[in-house]
């Protein structure tokens, strides 16, 4: 990827100043910054300590930095380790692949359901609403054990939380206070009566080794949701345009079932609803490739242009649904490597097996070039997508 197509897929760029692997740019705020695009040194950043998120939420960085004001201190998007690394060991014990392995079963109905509905509605139909959006925010509620009822409004504060420019300010301020009172109260709610849940499931940790604060545990609770439930959405979606602009590769995955787990994987690589990592901060005079990055430093890294390196991916440009070797970094690298990995790929794989054995035919309604995309996220997919079959 060129760095004249950066900003296509980076939302927190306004200006690319120099072209290569490490390109200067200006940030959303206005500063200047850097975005790596090679995959090796995009690995560097993602791993050396040098790079800082929990930097980026200091008082003196710009406030409408993107993502700043997605969590505080005390989520895992903002922390470093040692602080970063004793929460997530806590949370991986309970936010096992066992669990996400025994809620296979859920998603499948939750999709099927969803299909149902779909054929009794009858063509044509929006996919985000119909699939898209329900399913995500289905699986992760029924993870943290909120009620049914209250799932359309953690749809909305999430939406708000990862705008850039979709909503006011003050509003993301009111839906990120909202949401963790709400947090708050169901934390409180589970210590009294504790379900076969997440939340439930962390406080026995919480009680049996006093290494995380209930301020920390609402904030796991933000983190899963929002990532869990945000960027499934979008993916979902861009793979599914992805695959219907081309009909040919959606009618191979129908021919041949088998493909949708590589299928999943490269369309993760080449359409992912995260194109850009949250920024770090230098906390030191670093070299990445041959550019010198001053401490103080805004750094980003587009996962968009490092999975296309044409060093770690054979003909990256072309959509190979039975690529093997796909070493994509779409779920990131390093300390903050997504906590939901089994999770994301269980839903994409479900609901794209049952797409293709139960909707042969699926076409868009619309033409692929006239969808209407989400242009003030932190997240890119597709607002609507208008299908028949």
């Amino acid at each position: 990827m060129t760095a004249e197509r950066i900003p296509e897929a980076l939302p927190l760029i306004t200006d690319v100043r120099t072209a290569g692997p490490v390109a200067r740019v200006t940030m959303l705020s206005g500063d200047a910054g850097y975005v790596v695009t090679r995959y090796e040194e995009a690995q560097q950043v993602l791993t050396d300590p040098a790079f800082s998120r929990a930097q980026t939420i200091r008082s003196d960085t710009p406030e409408n930095l993107p993502r700043k004001h997605v969590g505080a201190a005390n989520t895992l998007f903002n922390m470093d380790p040692p602080e970063h690394t004793r929460l997530r060991r806590v949370v991986s014990k309970a936010f096992t692949r066992g669990r996400v392995q025994a809620m296979r079963e859920g998603i499948q109905t939750v999709v099927d359901g969803l299909l149902d509905r779909m054929v009794e509605a009858g063509p044509p139909v929006d996919l985000v609403e119909a699939l898209c959006a329900p399913l995500p925010i289905t699986e992760i509620c029924h993870l943290l054990g909120v009620p049914y009822e209250d799932r359309a409004a953690f749809r909305g504060w999430t939406e708000a939380i990862m705008s850039i420019s979709g909503h006011p300010f003050e509003e993301v301020k009111r839906a990120r206070m909202a949401l963790y009172g709400y947090l708050g109260g169901l934390v409180a709610a589970k210590r009294e009566r504790p379900g076969d849940d997440l939340l439930s499931a962390l406080l026995v940790l919480r009680d049996q080794e006093d290494r995380i604060t209930e301020s920390e545990l609402v904030g796991l609770g933000l983190t899963l949701l929002i990532a869990g439930h945000e960027t499934t959405m979008n993916q979902l979606g861009n793979s599914m345009h992805a695959l219907l602009s081309r009909p040919d590769l959606y009618a191979s995955l129908h021919r041949d079932p088998g493909l949708v787990l590589t299928a999943v994987e490269e369309l993760l690589r080449l359409c992912p609803s995260v194109g850009v990592t949250t920024p770090r901060l230098t906390t030191r005079d670093v070299r990445v490739g041959d550019v010198l990055i001053p401490a103080g430093s805004m750094v980003a890294v587009s996962l968009i242009a490092a999975d296309r390196d044409p060093a770690v991916f054979t003909d990256p440009e072309t959509m190979d649904l039975a690529r093997s070797d796909n070493r994509h970094m779409t779920f990131g690298h390093g300390p903050h490597f997504c906590l939901g990995v089994h999770l994301a790929r269980s839903e994409l794989q479900v609901a794209l097996s049952s797409l293709v054995r139960r909707f042969p035919n699926l076409r868009l309604a619309v033409d692929p070039a006239t969808v209407r995309w989400r242009t003030s996220a932190l997240v890119r997919g597709p607002a609507e997508l208008p299908v028949t079959w």
